[in-house]
């Protein structure tokens, strides 16, 4: 899979740029502030239909705009020069969200993933170590959705039923509404659709985590050249079980434990949206441990070989979009990571000095205010 082109209005520091990508090595050079993280944000959202940067998509408007549209243009699937392929988004200040995918409308963002599989690293991916669970499922849960339909329809489904079961929870006993015993009987029913959806979304994660932990570590020790073993682990799951069926009893049994804390707080106390993706080194948190030369290794470990996991799903690497990776690495390790990528499908790479890469880029687009110079 390759992107051709991407087509910006309005979006960041962008007001109407179309912009063309080679195959292989994109450098996006030029001055700090004048567009080479955005285009590789435009780049991603295209793809993903979200942002790598922030929750907030009103954000992305271009000052004094009221709406964005993005368009990106490539080629998927096998063959000899792939299929052509073309998607936009369009995003208003008021919240609205239009879809289009090879012409034709879509009512569902989700419809733009998995054309284009993409993997990105910045500086802020420290994050995925410094930060909260949330950060750690949701990247978990991006990289899942990339080679899975069925993970995007059952964590649908599941954020849906805990939506609702929260909204009762709030509602029931000390909290006013419906009566204890109808509003226990709804309680039953989005239990069910809970249960169900929860066991299935926690053995995808462990499963995904089981062949992801080799390759990070791997990845980890060719970047680092250091001694520590890096292992990734599903945390605070219901269960330890690796049998849905025994996932979803367990699931069930913990509910019923956790029924009166739960009124009490109005809020669903096990399941998926409470595991942690628990990275250590050595048997230690990296989080708590590590150095900051140790957890910027391992976070791009991390992204490195969930690239390599959707190559090994889909047959064909993603998309690599690496804002300022290099800057900050001695020589070797930019040696090493250039080892790891090159010849690996299309890479945008996010740079203001040539002389950091550790390889020649195929082309160079200079950028300056937003524009292609």
């Amino acid at each position: 899979m390759q992107i051709d082109s991407v087509a910006l209005t309005r979006f960041r520091n962008y007001q109407s740029e179309e912009i063309a990508f080679c195959p292989g090595m994109n450098l996006l050079t030029g001055p700090n502030g004048h567009g080479k993280t955005n285009l590789l944000e435009a780049i991603h959202y295209s793809c993903l239909a979200h942002s790598q940067r922030t929750r907030k998509d009103k954000e992305l408007i271009s000052w004094n705009a009221t709406a964005f549209v993005l368009r990106v243009r490539g080629r998927t699937g096998d063959g000899e020069g792939g299929q052509e392929h073309v998607q936009s988004v369009e995003y208003t200040e008021t919240g609205a969200k239009r879809v289009k995918v090879d012409g034709r409308e879509s009512k569902r963002l989700s419809d733009l993933i998995g054309h284009f599989s993409v993997v990105s690293f910045s500086p802020e991916d420290l994050d995925l170590i410094r930060s909260g669970p949330q950060i750690r499922r949701r990247f978990l849960d991006v990289l899942l959705c990339q080679f899975s339909l069925d993970y995007i329809d059952t964590l649908r489904r599941y954020n849906q039923a805990l939506k609702q079961r929260n909204s009762l929870l709030k509602q029931m006993d000390g909290f006013g509404g419906q009566p204890a015993v109808s509003a226990g009987e709804v309680l039953a029913a989005y239990d069910a659709a809970l249960i169900e959806s929860g066991a299935r979304i926690t053995l995808m994660r462990r499963r995904a985590l089981a062949d992801l932990g080799p390759l990070a570590s791997a990845c980890y020790h060719a970047i680092s050249d250091g001694g520590e073993d890096l292992t990734l682990s599903l945390t605070g799951s219901v269960s330890e079980a690796d049998d849905e069926a025994v996932l979803r009893e367990d699931f069930r049994r913990k509910l019923a434990l956790l029924r009166v804390p739960e009124r009490e707080s109005g809020l669903t106390l096990a399941g998926p949206h409470r595991e942690d993706l628990g990275i250590n080194l050595s048997g230690k948190p990296v989080r708590d441990f590590g150095s900051q030369g140790q957890k910027r290794s391992v976070a791009l470990s991390i992204k490195l070989a969930s690239a390599q996991l959707l190559e090994a799903r889909s047959g064909r690497p993603p998309i690599l979009l690496l804002d300022d990776v290099f800057a900050e690495l001695d020589e070797a390790r930019r040696r090493r990571i250039g080892d790891m990528i090159r010849g690996k499908g299309q890479v945008f790479i996010a740079n203001p000095r040539a002389a950091d890469l550790p390889f020649e880029a195929e082309k160079t687009i200079q950028l300056l205010r937003g524009r292609v110079v």
